[in-house]
């Protein structure tokens, strides 16, 4: 009896990550709040070790769709809440992209990209002590 009920709770929720992956929208906010910080490393980026690849949006929306699924199951296990902050890490591209979770319906989310950092071998992006991290 316990085998059937694991097994159907499984595949709730892989019914429940498909639901979820398959409505996942990705917004880029286009209202840029700029402080001395951002303008000091948007001017200069002559920090030692920063990669200055540029990013064009098709890549965010491919490297977030590389994600989806993961993203997806954490949502549907409650790690991921309506209005939290995570961060999504690719090793492949070198980029960490923070974002925020916001849920419009039951299945029904958008994640809405903060900001995207380039990281080297040398600098990382620096996260919250207990912030959701997705890496690959």
């Amino acid at each position: 009896m316990n085998l059937r009920l694991l097994i159907r709770e499984h595949l709730l929720l892989e019914k429940r990550i498909g639901q979820i992956s398959s409505k996942i929208e990705v917004i880029f906010g286009f209202d840029v709040i700029t402080t001395k910080h951002s303008r000091e490393r948007g001017e200069g980026r002559d920090i030692e070790g920063y990669n200055q690849t540029p990013m064009s949006n098709s890549e965010i929306l491919e490297v977030v769709s590389m994600f989806r699924d993961d993203i997806s199951e954490k949502i549907a296990t409650g790690d991921i809440k309506d209005k939290d902050n995570f961060v999504i890490i690719s090793n492949k591209w070198g980029v960490s992209i923070p974002m925020v979770a916001d849920k419009v319906g039951s299945t029904y989310w958008r994640l809405i990209v903060k900001t995207v950092f380039r990281s080297s071998d040398r600098l990382r992006l620096r996260v919250g002590e207990d912030q959701v991290v997705i890496e690959k």
